[in-house]
């Protein structure tokens, strides 16, 4: 039943990305911009052919690849994490992450780019023009949860283990 849980952090993530996507998909012309939020957070839409920032857009069929095989990675890594008992954060991290990343794993293999659709203003013109998707931010929260666990719950292990 906790198996559930968890999978269905991931799923959720997976699938709000994309309904979002779709949303943007149908109803904005490429490049178009909406501002919300007094003018702090646009929604726009733009392709994304590479990974994180561009990076490897002229080489999209070996970015795929690499893709389809760190997804593979990353689900054998989730099936031998879920077996483990405890660990809370650590599965929570994991499934934000995957759900993240199997959500721009589909469109990079499926429709051959990703669909970004979140923007900020900032006083930095060059941070203003990135654009991210909600599977951005659930790769970010969830390795910044797995980079705590795995930072500080080494620590209790060790300390509690030196106890008598």
């Amino acid at each position: 039943m906790i198996f559930c849980f968890f999978a269905g952090i991931a799923a959720a993530v997976f699938s709000l990305d994309m309904i979002l996507k779709q949303a943007v998909e149908e109803t904005f012309d490429s490049g178009e911009e909406r501002v919300l939020t007094g003018g702090k957070v646009y929604i726009r839409k733009v392709y994304n052919k590479g990974a994180a920032l561009g990076f490897m857009k002229n080489r999209a069929d070996v970015l795929r690849k690499i893709s389809a095989l760190l997804g593979a990675v990353t689900l054998l890594y989730d099936a031998m994490l879920l077996r483990k008992s405890r660990r809370f954060l650590e599965k929570t991290g994991m499934m934000l992450f995957t759900g993240g990343a199997f959500s721009n794993i589909f469109d990079r293999i499926l429709r051959g780019r990703v669909i970004d659709y979140i923007g900020f203003q900032t006083k930095w013109p060059k941070a203003t023009e990135i654009t991210y998707n909600i599977g951005d931010f659930a790769i970010f929260f969830g390795m910044v949860l797995e980079t705590f666990c795995h930072a500080f719950g080494k620590r209790q292990r060790r300390a509690s283990s030196k106890q008598p």
